[in-house]
């Protein structure tokens, strides 16, 4: 059985005694960080073999888990905090493993992102982004399908990447409100609202979770439509995008918006 355990994100009180179980009773414990684990699995009181299983050697370490499994070994998976495979390795294995017909199970534990929209109170839908690459063609490609959204924006953060994520983020999304969530579950948790034109300078170490309001029904109502296109195009979108999205938030035929974007074939955005 492959098990993928949740573990605590701060507060080693949050551990389940489900996880507990578990991790007592596998023959393997595959994580990110063996030495971090391994100072978890030690305060637990708990002595099993560790596996190095990590974003760049997913692959290898899939086959070598697999391998494991099909040997009739029990594995769990850990992440350095939270849950496997949300915004950390396992996603890989998860899927080899479905195909390979081994049974799987989830062992629920604490993550940052519900944790973080409960403490700062924001209800119903959100979209979940995790972190931004660090190239910008990439970390484009991920948010450019978020650009409209109506529903929160879940980011992590490391700290020292917030305040060029705010600049990031300001100039792909205009200037909205942020909840900056920092130490979660830990004695300076704290959740602090700003916007994303006034970046809070924090020496904290670790992890944060951002999140951004989603767009305003009424955001682009004062524009034309050669302007709302241009506001999007230079958000990142494409021109068909763009043409899609306007056409839709006006509510008129996708061709009519189609007919302006042709004037804007020599221009410069």
């Amino acid at each position: 059985m492959l098990y993928l355990v949740g573990t605590p994100i701060g507060n080693m009180g949050d551990i389940t005694l489900r996880a507990l179980d578990t991790l007592k009773s596998v023959d393997v414990v595959a994580c990110e960080d063996t030495r971090r684990t391994g100072m978890l699995l030690q305060k637990l009181g708990i002595h099993k073999p560790l596996f190095s299983y990590y974003k760049h050697k997913e692959q290898e370490g899939t086959a070598a888990i697999v391998a494991m499994l099909k040997e009739g070994k029990n594995v769990a998976l850990v992440s350095d905090a939270g849950m496997p495979v949300i915004s950390d390795p396992g996603s890989v294995l998860v899927e080899a493993a479905r195909r390979e017909g081994l049974p799987t199970c989830v062992v629920p534990g604490p993550t940052a992102v519900t944790s973080a929209l409960c403490l700062a109170g924001v209800t119903g839908g959100f979209v979940f982004v995790g972190f931004l690459s660090d190239k910008n063609r990439e970390r484009d490609k991920q948010l450019v399908q978020y650009l409209t959204s109506p529903y929160p924006l879940v980011f992590y953060c490391a700290t020292h990447d917030l305040e060029s994520t705010f600049a990031y983020l300001l100039q792909k999304l205009g200037d909205r409100g942020v909840y900056v969530v920092k130490e979660l579950t830990k004695l300076y948790e704290a959740v602090i609202p700003t916007r994303l034109s006034c970046p809070v300078d924090f020496d904290t170490h670790g992890e944060f979770v951002l999140i951004v309001e989603g767009k305003s029904e009424g955001d682009s109502v004062d524009l034309s439509p050669l302007e709302h296109l241009r506001r999007y195009m230079q958000m990142g979108l494409s021109k068909k995008d763009a043409v899609k999205a306007v056409a839709k938030e006006r509510g008129v035929p996708r061709d009519e918006i189609y007919k302006v974007a042709l004037t804007l074939d020599d221009e410069t955005l």
